[in-house]
C-alpha cells in the first residue's frame, strides 16, 4: 500500500489502491467479485497542536471489495458444511454434541455473504406482491418496526404453521440505516438486528428425518439483508462534514450524509437487478430525500414514503386478514389530511406547546450551563387527562438535585424516561420543601374502585434515585425545591403500551352494549369529554380513536385504525410514534391485540407490561453461562482451599411450604465451652454467575424476581433458582457462611465469613418448624435441638432490638387458595404469623447487619447499602390528628418513641385499631432504598425502621442483585476473590442502585396488580359479600361530596365509599378536628361516622363503560340517607346478575 500523506489541512477520507493493476473500467458491467481492492486503516488523529486545539486530521476509511451484495442469515449452512468430513473421524459422543450445536445454529442462523447477481435472484422470495427489493432507511427503523415486522415476517394465523408468509419478504438494511438506529434507540436497534437474524428457513419438528425429507418441509419465507455500505468498496463514500452540496448553496449535514448512503445502495442494487423480473424500491418518509432519489437515479428504482408503499402492498394482497396501515407510525399534527391531527378541525386547539429548541441549541446551551440535562420521570397524575407533573434529575458538579416540574405546560411534551433539556425557574418560583410532601394518604378522593391497601407510601423518582429534592436558599439556609421547565428532548423514550380504546356513550348505545353500569365517575367523565372530543370517522373507512394506557403515567394516546369495532372490549398494544406541540396528546398506530379485557391470563401480561417487567425466556447467551448437564457439586473441592467444608454441621432450611429458591438456611449447635455456635448459610449465588458475564448483565438488568399470586418470573435461569444454588434438603449445595460464637445471653463473641460447602439435613415449612418449637425438649431430636436452639436466641436478638428503637409495624396483606387446574382463587386468608417466621428473619437481619459493617470497614466508598430515612413530621400529621380525636397519642422524636406510643395506643373494646395505627404508620414512611455508601455522609446511612446504623442485601441473592454485589463486595473483603472492577466505580453503582431501587418497587408494584386482579376475580365468580370494616379517613372539607375510606381486613382491600347525602344539606354536620360526620335526619335518630369506626359494607364487581371491571365498595350499617337523594347511591346500583371474568 503506498505511503498515506498525512499534511491534509482539512478532514478528508484516503483511499489506497492496493492492487494498481486489476483495472476494470466498465463499472455498470462488472461482477462486486471483480471490484478494485482497497483498504484503509481505521479513523485516527496527527494532534498537531496550538493553543491545544488540533489544526490537522486524517480520516482512513476501511473498504474491501468481497462483500458482495449483502449478508444474509440462512440455516443451510449446516447441510453443506465444510467440516463434514472431519466430523465422520468423531466419536459417538462428539457426534451428539455437534448435533446438538447444530440445532442451535439452524435457530440463530449463519451468516452467509451473497457474491453474485443470481445467487441475489436464487435467495429472493420470487411469489411476493409487487416483486421488489426494499431498501429501508433509518427512520423506518426507528418508527416503523412494526410495519417492517410484520410485512417480512409474516402474520399469525390459526394454522399449524403459525405465520403467514410476509408480504414483503425482501428487503435491505443498509449498515448505516442500522448504526444511526443504535445511536438512536438501542431498542428498536436489537429488534432490527433480530429480523435480520432471523433465518430464512422454517425447520422441521422432527431433527432427525433424512436430509431430503428436511429439504421438503424446508420452507424459504422472507429474506432479510444486511448491506455494509460504508465498507463496500462500491458504496463507501467519503466521510464529510458540513461540505457545501454540488449545485446548491445549501450545507451538507451528517444527516444528508446517511441519506445519500442509503441512496448508494438502492443505485447501486438497482444497477445489478436491471433487466430482471425484480425492482428496487427506497423506502423514507423524507419528503427530500426521495425528490433527490428520483433526480440522482431516473426511473431505475422508485423510492415511496412507508404509507404509500403500505397501500399498495394492500391493494396488491388483499388476502391479508388485518390491516397493515393500521401500523404505520403518525408523527405531525399538521402533515397532511390523512394526519391523525386533523390540522383544518377548528375543534383541536393550535400550538397547545412551546416548540422545542433546535438540538445543535440545546447541546451548546448544555455545554455553556444554560440548559441541564437529565432523566423526565412522572411523579403524579391527577386524572385520566394531560395533569402529569415529573422531576428530572440533574447534575451540579458531584452532587445531584431533583428539579420539580410543576405543570403539564412545563413537562413541555416529555414522557416518563424522556432523556430531556430543562431550564431553571427563578428562586422565587420554587416550592417551599413541605409542600406536596404529606405522605400516607388513602388515595385519590375521587377514585371510585376499592384497590388493594398499600403497605408503604410511594416512592417518589428522587427516592429511587437517591438524589435531593431541597436546596439550601437565603442567608437562613431554608430549604426550596427547585422547579424547572423541559425546553428540549434529547432522546425519546416512546415505547409500546397496553390499555384499551374508550368506547364513548354515543357509540356505546349505537352499537346496543348497553348490558353496563353507567355510573359517572371524574375519571370517567373526563374519559368521556377526551374521547368525544377526538373520536371521528374519516372518509376513507379509518377513524381515529382515543386509547387510554393502564400505566397511568402515559397520556392518552391518538390512533387512527381501521378495525376500531374489533378493538373494543380488547386489551391492545399501541406505540407512540411522535407529540407535536400542536397535538394535546401524542399519536401513536395500532401493534396488536393481546385479548379480551378482564381476561385473567390477558390482564397478566397487560400488568407486566405496565410495570415493565422483564418476562420474557432467558436469551441464548444467558443460558450459555450456565454449568453443564453432568456438573458435580464440590467435585471441586480437593483442589481448593478457599471453601470451607460444613458438610458435618446439622444445617436446615425454613421456608413457606412449596418453596422451591430456598436462599437461605440455618444451623445452631453448643460449642464445648458452653456458648453457641450460630450459622447463616446463604446460597453461592456468584459461583455460578460471574460478574461481567451475559447471565450477570441480564441479571443486573432485571435486578429482582417477582412474585406474582399464580407464578413466579425469577431473576435467574431456573437451573440455578430452583436446583444448583437453591439449598434443598439432603443434597450438597456452595453457601457463602456467616458463623458466629454467642453466649446463651445473645451476646456476640466473634464472628467469621467463609465460602462453603453445606448439606442441609432437612427443608422444612413454618408450621414444621413451629411444631418444633412447641412440642417438649428431645435431646435425640437434632432438628428440633436446632430450632429450639435458634428460637431461644432469637427471642434475646429481637427484644434487644425493640429496645433500641426498631419498629414492629403491620401489612394488610393477604394470600389465596387457587383452584389447582384452574389457577383461579376459590378462597382469601389472612397471613398467620408463627414464632418460627420471626425466628427465620430475625437471624438475616443480623446476618445483613453483620456483612454490611464487615463490607464497610473494607470499602467505606463503595459499599451496596440501604437505608430507610426517618420520616418528618408532615408526613405523620395526619395520623398523629386521627390518633388524637380517639384519645390516642403518636409519638414520632425518634423510632423509639414511635414504638413505644403505638405499644400504648390501644382501644380496649377494639384491638384492631392498634393494628390500623401501625399500617398506617408504615404508609407515612418512605419506602426504604439501596445506595452507595460513598455518596451519603455516615450520618444518612441510618435504618430507621430497623433501628440500625447501617444495614443491607446479603441474604437473598437468588431473587435480589443488590445480594449478589454484596456477596462480591464480602468475597472481596474475606480475599477469597478479587473486587470485579465495575464495582470500584461510584457512578456505576449509583446508576445500579438506582436500577435496583426501580425494579424492586415496579416488582412490588406488579405483585400487588396480581393480588388485585385475583380479587377481582374472586368477587365476580362468588358475587357480592358483605364484611366488617374500618374508616380510614372521613371527607370533612366544605361543600365537598361526603364521603369516607375504609379497609376490609378480611381481604385487605381499602375503597372509597360516597355517601347518599346533599353536599349541602342543613341536616348534615362536618367536625374536622374529630374526623367526623354527623347526620340528624327529619326523622329517625341521629347518625355518625368516625375515623377507626367499625362498619359494615358490600363489595361488589361492576363494569364501566370503558370495558373495566372494578370493586366497589358501599356502605350498609350505619345508614346515611337523606329522603331526596337516597334512591341515587352506588349501593343501589348493585349487579342484577354475576359479572363473568375467566
Amino acid at each position: 500500500m503506498p505511503e498515506q500523506s498525512n499534511e491534509i489541512a482539512e478532514p478528508d477520507v484516503v483511499f489506497a489502491d492496493a492492487n494498481q493493476g486489476d483495472e476494470n473500467e466498465n463499472d455498470d458491467e462488472e461482477d462486486a467479485s471483480m471490484l478494485k481492492s482497497s483498504y484503509g486503516r481505521s479513523i485516527h488523529f496527527r494532534q498537531t497542536r496550538k493553543r491545544g486545539k488540533i489544526i490537522k486530521q486524517v480520516t482512513e476509511q476501511y473498504v474491501r471489495n468481497d462483500m458482495g451484495f449483502g449478508i444474509t442469515y440462512t440455516a443451510e449452512g449446516d447441510i453443506d458444511s465444510d467440516d463434514d468430513d472431519d466430523s465422520n473421524s468423531e466419536s459417538e459422543e462428539s457426534t451428539k454434541n455437534n448435533k446438538l450445536h447444530s440445532q442451535v445454529d439452524q435457530v440463530v442462523g449463519r451468516p452467509r455473504v451473497i457474491p453474485t447477481v443470481q445467487d441475489l435472484l436464487s435467495r429472493l422470495i420470487p411469489d411476493c406482491r409487487p416483486n421488489a427489493l426494499v431498501v429501508v432507511d433509518t427512520n423506518v427503523l426507528l418508527h416503523n418496526l412494526d410495519v417492517l415486522e410484520k410485512a417480512v415476517l409474516g402474520e399469525d394465523t390459526s394454522s399449524s404453521k403459525g405465520k403467514s408468509a410476509g408480504v414483503m419478504p425482501n428487503i435491505v438494511i443498509p449498515q448505516t440505516a442500522l448504526m444511526e438506529c443504535r445511536s438512536n434507540r438501542l431498542t428498536a436497534y436489537d429488534r432490527t438486528v433480530d429480523l435480520l437474524r432471523s433465518v430464512t428457513r422454517e425447520l422441521p419438528t422432527d431433527l432427525n428425518k433424512q436430509q431430503n425429507d428436511e429439504k421438503e418441509e424446508s420452507i424459504q419465507r422472507h429474506c432479510p439483508i444486511f448491506f455494509p455500505d460504508q465498507n463496500h468498496a462500491a458504496t463507501a463514500t467519503p466521510q464529510s462534514q458540513n461540505k457545501i452540496l454540488p449545485k446548491s448553496n445549501a450545507i451538507s449535514t451528517p444527516n444528508d450524509e446517511n441519506d445519500r448512503r442509503i441512496r448508494r445502495v438502492a443505485h447501486y442494487l438497482a444497477k445489478h437487478v436491471k433487466g430482471t423480473n425484480v425492482r428496487v424500491v427506497l423506502l423514507t418518509d423524507d419528503k427530500a430525500c426521495r425528490q433527490l432519489a428520483q433526480q440522482e437515479s431516473g426511473s431505475l428504482y422508485q423510492a415511496y414514503s412507508v404509507a404509500t408503499w403500505v397501500r399498495k402492498l394492500e391493494q396488491a394482497n388483499p388476502q391479508m386478514s388485518s390491516s397493515l396501515s393500521d401500523l404505520v407510525a403518525n408523527f405531525s399534527a399538521s402533515m397532511d389530511q390523512d394526519s391523525v391531527v386533523d390540522s383544518s378541525n377548528k375543534n383541536l386547539p393550535k400550538a397547545q406547546y412551546t416548540p422545542h429548541v433546535k438540538a445543535s441549541t440545546l447541546s451548546l446551551g448544555i455545554q455553556q450551563g444554560t440548559y441541564h440535562r437529565g432523566c423526565f420521570r412522572v411523579v403524579s397524575q391527577s386524572g385520566a387527562g394531560d395533569e402529569r407533573t415529573g422531576s428530572v434529575t440533574i447534575r451540579q458538579g458531584e452532587e445531584r438535585v431533583a428539579v420539580t416540574i410543576s405543570t403539564q405546560q412545563d413537562a413541555n411534551r416529555a414522557i416518563d424516561g424522556d432523556i430531556v433539556g430543562i431550564t431553571i425557574n427563578p428562586v422565587d418560583e420554587w416550592i417551599s420543601s413541605g409542600v406536596g410532601k404529606s405522605r400516607g394518604s388513602t388515595g385519590h378522593k375521587d377514585e371510585s374502585g376499592a384497590k388493594i391497601a398499600s403497605e408503604t407510601a410511594d416512592a417518589t423518582p428522587a427516592d429511587l434515585e437517591n438524589v435531593s429534592e431541597n436546596i439550601a436558599v437565603d442567608n437562613d439556609m431554608s430549604m426550596m425545591r427547585p422547579t424547572g421547565k423541559v425546553v428540549g428532548i434529547m432522546r425519546r423514550n416512546f415505547d409500546s403500551y397496553s390499555g384499551s380504546i374508550y368506547e364513548t356513550a354515543a357509540s356505546e348505545k349505537k352499537s346496543n352494549k348497553g348490558d353496563k353500569s353507567n355510573i359517572a365517575t371524574s375519571e370517567l367523565v373526563e374519559r368521556e369529554e377526551i374521547a368525544s372530543r377526538y373520536e371521528r370517522e374519516h372518509e376513507d373507512g379509518t377513524s381515529t380513536c382515543v386509547f387510554f394506557p393502564v400505566d397511568r403515567k402515559v397520556p392518552p394516546i391518538l390512533i387512527r385504525t381501521t378495525q376500531r369495532d374489533r378493538l373494543l372490549g380488547q386489551r391492545i398494544v399501541v406505540g407512540m410514534d411522535s407529540w407535536p406541540a400542536q397535538s394535546t396528546f401524542p399519536l401513536g398506530h395500532y401493534v396488536r391485540t393481546i385479548g379480551p379485557a378482564g381476561s385473567k391470563d390477558v390482564e397478566t401480561q397487560v400488568l407486566l407490561q405496565e410495570h415493565n417487567i422483564p418476562h420474557e425466556p432467558f436469551p441464548a447467551a444467558v443460558l450459555a453461562c450456565l454449568p453443564p448437564d453432568d456438573y458435580k457439586i464440590g467435585a471441586d473441592m480437593k483442589n481448593t482451599t478457599a471453601r470451607l467444608d460444613l458438610r458435618h454441621l446439622p444445617v436446615l432450611s425454613i421456608d413457606p411450604p412449596g418453596c422451591k429458591d430456598i436462599d437461605d438456611a440455618l444451623h445452631c449447635m453448643k460449642l464445648p465451652n458452653g456458648n453457641y455456635q450460630i450459622g447463616v448459610h446463604i446460597a453461592d449465588v456468584t459461583h455460578y454467575v460471574k460478574a461481567g458475564t451475559a447471565i450477570d448483565m441480564e441479571a443486573a438488568n432485571r435486578s429482582t424476581s417477582t412474585y406474582l399470586v399464580n407464578k413466579r418470573l425469577d431473576m435467574l435461569p431456573g437451573l440455578l433458582t430452583t436446583d444448583l444454588c437453591s439449598l434443598k434438603g439432603n443434597v450438597d449445595r456452595y453457601a457463602f457462611s456467616v458463623l458466629w460464637e454467642v453466649t446463651e445471653d445473645a451476646d456476640i463473641i466473634d464472628v467469621e465469613f467463609h465460602k462453603t460447602l453445606i448439606h442441609s439435613v432437612g427443608a422444612l415449612t413454618y408450621q414444621q418448624a413451629q411444631s418444633l418449637i412447641d412440642q417438649p425438649d428431645d435431646p435425640n431430636d437434632v432438628h428440633a435441638c436446632a430450632v429450639k436452639g435458634l428460637a431461644s436466641l432469637a427471642r434475646k436478638f429481637r427484644q434487644r432490638r425493640i429496645n433500641a428503637g426498631a419498629l414492629t409495624l403491620a401489612s394488610p396483606e393477604v394470600k389465596f387458595v387457587l383452584d389447582s387446574e384452574s389457577l383461579n382463587p376459590t378462597d382469601v386468608q389472612a397471613y398467620a404469623l408463627l414464632e418460627a417466621n420471626a425466628l427465620v428473619e430475625e437471624f438475616m437481619l443480623l446476618a445483613n447487619v453483620t456483612v454490611s459493617k464487615k463490607i464497610l470497614r473494607h470499602y467505606p466508598t463503595l459499599s451496596v447499602l440501604r437505608r430507610h430515612p426517618a420520616p418528618n413530621r408532615a408526613m405523620f400529621d395526619s395520623l398523629i390528628s386521627k390518633a388524637k380525636s380517639k384519645g390516642l397519642s403518636i409519638e414520632i422524636d425518634d423510632s423509639k418513641r414511635l414504638a413505644d406510643s403505638l405499644d400504648a395506643a390501644q382501644v380496649a373494646e377494639d384491638p384492631y385499631v392498634n393494628k390500623l395505627l401501625r399500617i398506617l404508620s408504615t404508609r407515612c414512611m418512605s419506602p426504604a432504598q439501596y445506595f452507595c455508601s460513598g455518596e451519603f455522609p455516615p450520618t444518612e446511612w441510618h435504618h430507621y425502621g430497623l433501628a440500625a446504623p447501617v444495614y443491607t442485601h446479603f441474604t437473598s441473592p437468588i431473587r435480589r442483585y443488590a445480594d449478589v454485589c454484596v456477596h462480591r463486595l464480602l468475597a472481596a473483603a474475606i480475599n477469597v476473590a478479587p473486587l470485579p472492577p465495575q464495582l470500584s466505580s461510584k457512578s456505576y453503582l449509583h446508576d445500579l442502585c438506582a436500577n435496583m431501587n426501580r425494579r424492586h418497587r415496579s416488582a412490588q408494584m406488579a405483585g400487588r396488580a396480581s393480588v388485585q386482579l385475583h380479587t377481582l376475580i374472586f368477587f365476580a365468580g362468588d358475587g357480592a359479600k358483605e364484611e366488617d370494616a374500618y374508616v380510614l379517613d372521613v371527607e370533612t372539607a366544605e361543600a365537598s361530596v361526603p364521603s369516607l375510606s375504609v379497609m376490609v381486613p378480611r381481604y385487605g382491600i381499602e375503597g372509597r365509599v360516597r355517601l347518599t347525602l346533599d353536599p349541602t344539606d342543613p341536616k348534615l354536620t362536618r367536625l374536622p378536628d374529630a374526623h367526623k360526620l354527623v347526620y340528624e335526619p327529619s326523622s329517625g335518630p341521629k347518625v355518625s361516622l368516625q375515623v377507626f369506626d367499625k362498619v359494615r359494607v358490600r363489595i361488589w364487581v361492576r363494569e364501566t363503560q370503558d370495558h373495566r371491571r372494578e370493586l366497589i365498595v358501599d356502605l350498609i350499617e350505619p345508614r346515611f340517607e337523606s329522603p331526596v337523594d337516597g334512591d341515587e347511591g352506588e349501593h343501589n346500583n348493585r349487579p342484577k346478575k354475576k359479572t363473568k371474568v375467566s
